[in-house]
């Protein structure tokens, strides 16, 4: 098979075939009033080309001045009323302007193209189909790596600091700690979790009992003199054995006193936790101690580096932990908002309510921009653009007044040889 290239012409390229070709038929008309001129005495039938010839070039130039006194001045004379367009692009500007805002870009025609573009139906088949949900992953994921290498790390780091220390100092962490101790105090599993508890501190001193030993025998009354007689080490072990005993009778009877004793002071640190001033005072008094530590200070900067270090060398591999994520959120999206028809209208109602906001607050805005635009054209330019927009249709019109003379002429010769028969 030959193949054959084949191009669509540009609209540059139709006007000037339209206008050559109603040049062209304005050129016939007049080679054609010629001959007819020439021939009607011997030819009497010349005489209704001559008609339609004559009307014809008449209306062809009534048109083409029409078309042409709109860009420039027929053949370059300074006529009163020609040239239109680049003597007036200042007031075609702000009529164009005028006209885009009162007319064209309106709040109610905005809030229906909107309405048009049936919106949640398009987000859930982008969400659901995984093409489309791939590249939408894919983009999110690349907006968020643009969004990582542009963050400033000093600004980050003083980000994180500002909103650790905003719920460091807003949350009050001792009401919160008290009704937790409340609701553990007066769950049905208490008693089996006290018992877990005091079962891994058992463990604990099992595991570590010679390091413990070491530390109460330090800690011991006389400790020199019982070191010295080499005594220490038995009593702290005496001393631990005797905690010991203690913590697993506290576990293995639930009427021991020592266990309701800790169960009553528990409650106690409950309540006094959720209703003492003294405890909120004690709480901002470590929460600034803490906030003052230089070490906490770095540890969140350094988390910032080693969060962004991440997310980086994850987003950078295939499989991507990051990109998995995302992909399941937005199925997910894409699910929750299939199956929910209130939610569908509510964003159907949210974005043609917020675009038709947008344009009520902006629209002088939006008039502004057009004529602004327009004004910076230059005349030359604007008149390019218009006849480049528009030609076509202004040379058709040349066409049209050469034909539509023409047989206007061919009417008003035979209304002539009627009334001249009579």
């Amino acid at each position: 098979m030959r193949a054959t290239d084949q191009t669509l012409p540009t609209k540059g390229e139709d006007y000037v075939r339209m206008r050559a070709l109603a040049t062209g038929l304005l050129l016939l008309m007049a080679l054609l009033f010629v001959v007819a001129l020439v021939q009607q005495e011997a030819h009497p039938f010349f005489a209704w080309l001559r008609a339609f010839s004559e009307a014809a070039m008449v209306g062809a130039l009534a048109d083409w001045y029409a078309v042409t006194a709109l860009f420039r001045h027929p053949l370059g004379l300074p006529i009163p009323h020609t040239a239109i367009i680049p003597g007036n692009t200042e007031r075609i500007a702000s009529n164009i302007g005028s006209l885009t805002q009162r007319k064209l870009v309106t709040p109610e025609g905005i809030a229906r193209l909107v309405a048009s573009w049936h919106i949640p139906e398009e987000l859930i088949e982008a969400l659901l189909a995984p093409e489309r949900r791939r590249a939408l992953r894919d983009e999110c994921a690349q907006l968020l790596v643009r969004a990582l290498n542009a963050s400033e790390d000093a600004a980050m780091q003083r980000m994180l600091r500002e909103i650790a220390t905003k719920i460091i100092r807003g949350v009050s962490v001792a009401p919160l700690a008290g009704q937790m101790l409340a609701g553990f105090l007066g769950s049905h599993q208490r008693d089996r979790l006290l018992n877990d508890i005091l079962s891994a501190v058992l463990e604990y001193v099992d595991a570590n009992r010679d390091a413990l030993g070491r530390t109460v025998a330090e800690k011991l009354p006389w400790s020199r003199v019982l070191s010295f007689v080499k005594l220490d080490y038995s009593v702290s072990h005496k001393v631990l054995d005797s905690v010991y005993d203690t913590l697993c009778t506290m576990r293995d009877d639930p009427h021991d006193p020592m266990r309701r004793k800790a169960i009553d002071r528990l409650h106690e640190l409950s309540e006094w936790l959720m209703q003492s001033d003294e405890a909120l005072r004690r709480e901002a008094s470590l929460k600034e101690k803490l906030l003052g530590y230089d070490t906490l200070l770095q540890f969140l900067d350094d988390s910032w580096h080693q969060l962004k270090q991440w997310m980086l060398d994850d987003l950078s591999q295939d499989p991507s932990d990051i990109r998995a994520y995302l992909d399941a959120a937005l199925a997910d999206a894409g699910r929750t908002l299939q199956k929910d028809a209130v939610l569908r209208a509510m964003l159907h109602d949210g974005v043609q309510g917020l675009v038709k906001a947008l344009a009520v607050r902006h629209s002088d805005k939006i008039g502004e921009l057009v004529a602004n635009t327009v004004r910076e054209w230059s005349p030359a330019q604007m008149v390019e653009t218009v006849e480049r927009e528009v030609g076509n249709d202004l040379q058709y019109i040349r066409v049209n007044g050469t034909i539509v003379g023409g047989l206007v002429g061919l009417l008003l010769h035979a209304l002539a040889l009627m009334i001249g028969g009579r």
